[in-house]
């Protein structure tokens, strides 16, 4: 145990200025309080992986009349996205048009072959029913989503298998996070958060329901995601995340982060003696559970007084003893 003693420079003035006045050392009991428990990280919004669909060809074709060649344009499942000329699938055509004059099954089975071709309910309905062969067929799209690359063009040129569009649906959202390994006890799969957005004013209340399985080699963080409905697309893509633990309130012994000074791994405070200007210090077991507060695990109770501004008081010290 330490004994820090605050001596004046001149003796000649003990008797008019008190060491507390002079150094004006405040105090402060250990009492309880109700502790708000909770934790904040930092993310950003993102494409969900499995809201992204690659729409390609099961056949050689040409097209015309694009109707969304642009980036972010935004498709809905069922709109034409252009249309189509195929010579294999105009020769299926002609082909379910001469078997529906033969037998019922075999003009089924023409049908399943224009279905392998990736030819809609729709169109074979409007062939039946028109009893002709059209050269361009329009295509339909099997997603909602936004564009978010393409390879079509205007009388552009097809392959089968090459990637015409690439789209995300963006009526779902992941966030993803980073917290330190320290934090493991608040975040894991389930747990409760809050989310906010910058310019934003809503809570999004939400859960984690995935913690990546690795830890970030350098900065010793890790990854946790949460998903988000976005049906109206008010979060975008990329948009900067606070993610808030949901609170949770216990009673504890707390003291204000001014009263205690850290060193390393200890945690010294300051009580008066019995003396006035002298002041002793002690090493407790405490931690910290907000910005502002310490909890007291051990080394002092209910009602004790310990110095306030004890930084302040090393400090004084420092200045006029020197450094141990």
């Amino acid at each position: 145990m330490k004994k820090i003693v605050l001596v004046l420079g001149l003796l000649s003035m003990v008797h008019a200025v008190t060491v507390q006045q002079l150094f004006n050392v405040k105090t402060v009991k250990v009492k309880r309080e109700t502790v708000e428990i909770s934790k904040r990280y930092n993310g950003y919004a993102q494409i969900a992986d499995n809201r992204v669909y690659s729409i390609s060809l099961t056949h050689d074709g040409f097209v015309r009349k694009v109707h969304a060649n642009n980036i972010y344009d935004e498709v809905i499942k069922g709109e034409k996205l252009f249309e189509i000329y195929s010579p294999e699938v105009y020769k299926a055509q002609i082909e379910l048009l001469s078997a529906k004059r033969i037998s019922r099954a075999l003009a089924k089975q023409i049908e399943t072959k224009l279905k392998l071709y990736d030819v809609s309910e729709r169109n074979i309905k409007m062939i039946k029913q028109a009893n002709r062969a059209s050269k361009y067929l329009p295509y339909y799209s099997p997603y909602s989503g936004v564009v978010i690359s393409t390879s079509i063009s205007e009388g552009s040129s097809l392959k089968t298998g090459e990637e015409v569009y690439k789209l995300a649906d963006l009526s779902t959202l992941w966030v993803v996070a980073k917290a330190y390994e320290s934090d493991r006890a608040y975040i894991h799969q389930g747990s409760k958060v809050e989310v906010t957005f910058n310019g934003d004013k809503k809570v999004y209340p939400a859960t984690v329901d995935f913690v990546y399985p690795l830890v970030d080699k350098i900065n010793k963080t890790i990854d946790f995601r949460i998903t988000l409905k976005n049906p109206k697309g008010k979060i975008q893509p990329n948009a900067y995340a606070t993610i808030k633990t949901i609170s949770t309130t216990q009673n504890h012994l707390v003291l204000p982060t001014t009263a205690v000074v850290t060193k390393g791994n200890r945690h010294i405070v300051f009580l008066p003696s019995e003396y006035e200007g002298e002041y002793k210090s002690i090493e407790i077991d405490a931690k910290r559970v907000s910005s502002s507060k310490f909890e007291v695990l051990s080394g002092l109770k209910e009602g004790d007084i310990v110095v306030n501004n004890s930084l302040f008081l090393i400090d004084s010290d420092v200045a006029i003893n020197g450094e141990d």
